[in-house]
């Protein structure tokens, strides 16, 4: 019985370190995918913000485009009004010149060269202005694009930075996990060859336990095959040595009760003797009969109550 029990208890120990394994293994194949969800998800969401900031640039500099054009619109229409300006003044002051061109010459013709030259300094000025003006613009224009230009590519390469990380990341992890599965299998496959070896070493151990009470037992039987045919069995050499061995197994039977005061059954004496359960079965009867013990169920207890184990019976081997 108790061969049976441990047999089920290993072949229930590797079933159930085989549906460990595989939990662990679904485990794992869970978390990958999770991992590898979470990583589309990261790629995707990188690609709409990257779209979503090439739309808002190309918003944004089409917005200061139009502004730029907007606001040279406008001081284009202000030098065309100052021109429109100048013009009427020029035609207001060449009628007003050509009606007192009569009355002083010389003084309208001083009068004509300084209006004419501050028209020309006007002019310059707006052109300079004009110049500076788109100079300035080209220059704005030309550092929004560069710091976009730079944002895009710092996104870029913060992304494959990213990605090159979690493919780093992926393959150490999955050779950790290989590595991790390697030894776990090998250490079961070593765990499995030492339970079969010492399986067999238990096996032959009770093999021979058991040919051992065979042989005491068939003869056994045959002293008592030979008294009930009355047959008078010749005395063998060994007769002293094997009358002396029922005594010594009730002292060392009694002396592994007593060390169990909580009870203890027949094959947990026979483990602790190294011997088959069915050698003691005689010296655990002598007991029963003499007292020593007592046997509740499958279970054999001190006959002596706690504190006092040991005390209340005193084995006396029989006189020779």
């Amino acid at each position: 019985m108790g061969i049976a029990s441990e047999m089920k208890e290993l072949t229930s120990n590797i079933a159930s370190s085989h549906k460990d394994r595989r939990m662990r293994l679904g485990e794992i194949r869970e978390e990958a995918k999770e991992v590898r969800g979470e990583t589309q998800d990261m790629i995707k969401s990188f690609e709409d913000s990257r779209q979503e900031t090439n739309r808002q640039l190309r918003q944004d500099l089409v917005q200061d485009k139009a502004r730029r054009k907007s606001e040279a619109a406008g001081i284009l229409r202000e030098a065309q009004n100052i021109l429109k300006g100048f013009e009427a003044s020029r035609k207001e002051t060449s009628a007003r010149l050509r009606v007192e061109l009569s009355e002083g010459a010389a003084e309208r013709r001083a009068e004509v060269k300084k209006t004419l030259g501050d028209a020309r300094k006007l002019i310059r000025g707006f052109r300079i202005f004009r110049q500076n003006l788109s100079s300035g613009l080209r220059k704005d224009l030309s550092r929004s694009v560069a710091r976009s230009r730079a944002e895009v590519g710092k996104l870029l390469g913060d992304a494959r930075s990213m990605v090159i990380g979690f493919r780093t990341s992926r393959k150490e992890t999955g050779g950790q996990l290989r590595k991790d599965l390697a030894q776990s299998r090998a250490s079961r496959e070593s765990d499995v060859k030492r339970m079969i070896g010492d399986f067999g070493q238990a096996r032959g151990n009770v093999k021979a336990d058991l040919r051992e009470a065979m042989a005491a037992w068939q003869g056994l039987a045959g002293t008592i095959r030979a008294k009930k045919d009355r047959v008078e069995i010749p005395p063998k050499a060994e007769t002293p040595a094997a009358k002396e061995e029922i005594p010594d197994l009730e002292i060392k039977v009694l002396a592994a009760v007593n060390e169990h005061p909580e009870g203890i059954n027949l094959a947990g004496v026979a483990e602790n003797l190294g011997v088959a359960p069915i050698v003691l079965g005689m010296a655990s009867k002598s007991l029963l009969d003499k007292g020593g013990i007592r046997k509740e169920k499958k279970l054999y207890f001190p006959a002596a109550s706690e504190g006092e184990a040991g005390e209340g019976f005193h084995f006396r081997p029989p006189l020779r």
